[in-house]
This record gives C-alpha cells, sequence and structure tokens, in this order.
C-alpha cells in the first residue's frame, strides 16, 4: 500500500511538472513606460544651457539630415516606402525595403525633424547599430541632466539609472540623441536622431521647464485611428527587424489575429484597465477561442503609456519575459493592435498549412 501510495504522488509531480513546463498560452507581466509618470512640472530657477556643454554635430552619416529639407533623404534614399500620419504633427517617412537598413524619418511640412535608425546598414555615425556598449561609453559623454533651450524657453530631462542601462540620452549642438540599448547582448539596437523641439514634444524623460509648456495637439478620432494603423504597421516590422537581427526566422502577418489584438487593446483603452483578463472577454486563450484562431502554442505581449512603436520595442526587448516571446523561434504568425497608448501583440505558432476555422 506504502508503494501504491509513492507511485501516485510521484505520478502528481510529475504530471505537474508537465503542466507547467507545457503550457500553450503564455502571458506576461504588465510593462508600462517607464519615463514621466505626470505632466511635467514647472521650475522658475531653471538656468538655459551653457554653450561649453554642447558636443559639435557630426560631420557625416543620418544625424546630418535632421534641420534639412526632405528633398535631401530623396536624394540619398528615394521616395519612401510609405508616409504615416504620428501623435506629435508630423508625419513618418517609412524606408523598409530590407530589414538591415530599416529607417523612419519625421517630417515636420518639408523639413527633417527626426530619424530613428534600426537598420545595422545605415550609417549612423558617431554611432552603429549593433555597436558594443563598452565601445559607446569609451567615447561618449553620458550626463543625468540635459537641458535643453528653445527660445526663451528653458527644459531639462533627468535620465534615471533604468534610462542609464537602456536609454541614454546624448546633447550636440542643436541636436539630441537617444540610444536604444540591449541590455542582454550590450549592444545598441537602435538611434534617435531628434530635434530639440520634437524632443520636448516627446517628453520621453522626467522633465522640469521654464516657460512655455509644449504638447502635441490632440488628434481627431479618424486621425487617431490612422495613428493607431501606423503604430501596428511600425511594430510588425520592427518586431521581424530585431528577430532578423538575432537569427530568429521572421513572422507572417495575420489580419485575424491583428483584430483580436486591436480589440484587446481598445477594451483596455474604453474600459480604463490593464491586464490580459479581459472583464468581458476573458484571457488570450478564451478570445483565441472566440476568434476561431487555430495555433499549437501562443503568447501575448502588452505594454502602455509609450510615446511611439520605437520606445514599446526597446521595452519588450528590455523586460526578459517580453523579450523571451519577441524572440521566440517557435512562433509562426503574428497580429499587432494599438489604441491610443496601449499596445497589444498576440503571437502563435502554426502550421503552414493549416487555415484558420479548420
Amino acid at each position: 500500500m506504502k508503494v501504491l501510495v509513492r507511485i501516485l504522488i510521484l505520478l502528481a509531480i510529475i504530471m505537474t511538472v508537465i503542466f507547467y513546463s507545457d503550457q500553450t498560452v503564455q502571458e506576461n507581466d504588465l510593462l508600462e513606460a517607464p519615463g514621466p509618470t505626470g505632466q511635467a512640472l514647472p521650475q522658475e530657477n531653471l538656468l538655459p544651457p551653457s554653450g561649453e556643454e554642447s558636443v559639435p554635430r557630426p560631420e557625416k552619416g543620418l544625424s546630418t539630415l535632421i534641420g534639412q529639407h526632405t528633398k535631401k533623404v530623396v536624394e540619398s534614399f528615394g521616395e519612401p516606402n510609405r508616409i504615416e500620419p504620428s501623435a506629435y504633427g508630423y508625419e513618418w517617412w517609412v524606408y523598409n525595403r530590407s530589414l538591415d537598413s530599416y529607417m523612419m524619418v519625421g517630417v515636420n511640412g518639408d523639413t527633417i525633424t527626426q530619424i530613428y535608425i534600426a537598420g545595422e546598414s545605415l550609417d549612423a555615425s558617431p554611432y552603429q547599430v549593433g555597436q558594443s556598449i563598452d565601445d559607446l561609453y569609451r567615447f561618449t559623454i553620458i550626463e543625468s541632466e540635459i537641458t535643453v533651450q528653445i527660445d526663451s524657453n528653458v527644459y531639462t530631462f533627468t535620465i534615471n539609472d533604468q534610462d542609464m542601462t537602456n536609454r541614454l540620452l546624448i546633447k550636440f549642438d542643436g541636436l539630441f540623441a537617444q540610444i536604444y540599448m540591449d541590455e542582454e547582448d550590450q549592444e545598441v539596437e537602435a538611434i534617435r536622431f531628434t530635434d530639440p523641439k520634437t524632443l520636448v514634444l516627446h517628453q520621453p524623460y522626467e522633465m522640469t521647464y521654464k516657460g512655455d509648456y509644449l504638447a502635441p495637439k490632440v488628434p481627431s478620432t479618424t486621425l487617431q485611428k490612422s495613428i493607431d494603423a501606423s503604430n501596428e504597421r511600425q511594430l510588425f516590422e520592427l518586431t521581424n527587424v530585431y528577430r532578423s537581427r538575432h537569427s530568429v526566422n521572421t513572422v507572417i502577418e495575420d489580419d485575424a489575429l491583428g483584430l483580436v489584438a486591436s480589440k484587446h487593446s481598445e477594451d483596455m483603452a474604453m474600459q480604463n484597465y490593464f491586464s490580459h483578463e479581459s472583464p468581458d472577454f476573458g484571457d488570450l486563450e478564451n478570445r483565441l477561442e472566440e476568434s476561431l484562431i487555430v495555433y499549437d502554442s501562443a503568447a501575448e505581449n502588452l505594454a502602455a503609456n509609450y510615446y511611439d512603436s520605437a520606445e514599446v520595442v526597446n521595452g519588450w526587448l528590455n523586460s526578459s519575459d517580453h523579450r523571451e516571446v519577441l524572440l521566440k523561434e517557435d512562433f509562426t504568425h503574428l497580429g499587432v493592435g494599438t489604441f491610443g497608448k496601449y499596445y497589444t501583440q498576440n503571437f502563435v505558432k502554426r502550421e503552414m498549412n493549416v487555415r484558420k476555422g479548420q
């Protein structure tokens, strides 16, 4: 009898291990943007930056296009593959001809205001995608406070300890560089060059200011739908950029999965919650079943309060559980859904010859 009891206990332990090691649906912890926790605070004793603080602008590379007419980027790279709206008044010119030359150019009117560089083959001088963080630190002045002056207005950004590990801000003369870093691989994953006004509008770090508070105009509902669609396309493409860079198969865009993801992002925004579990539609497994999605395994990444898709991907890459999903070899299909500042990724593994609804 004692032997039988021991056998039953052993079987129970084995079944428990199998259950937890073979879950087909994965839901990670929730990820919120690490930047400002509220509106920037006015501070009357802020001093304008001194000229000695500025490093000369790079003399070559894509950063030299900031402030230039759009014809300059067209001369070098041709017309963009897409032109998309943003939530900050500028348009994104998206160049996605290849994964190793992926970039997005921010354009306001006819002027280039920022460039986000994710492709390894692009010239991001004095930096480079794929550059080691050790190498970056050897020749870069890192500061925990950066001051920006626009006319008579002064804005000071505080770079916290977490930002120092994966999201640096570097100041040049009339130009700023955000360096997105991969903490695990200890490499530069992307670079964003931006003009002062765009940086202040984004407010990516804790900010105090003296003078006028710059805030983007609230988009109409019609424009916001277009902005959401833009963020969805960019998140999908950037996911494949980073999967390819890490020698992982790229995923296929799945419209039905995208609809599930979009509905969940909208549901979170409209009902003011942030969770994998919807009060009305249940967890990921429930939502996939309701939509007749066929899959062998599935996972969901969520994020909230990031100001654009590039920031979201950086957050996911530097969160171990979200990174595991983002770069998981098994997944074959992806749907992305954005609603305002709520972002959802739904990955599935599916045999290529299996159709939805079968």
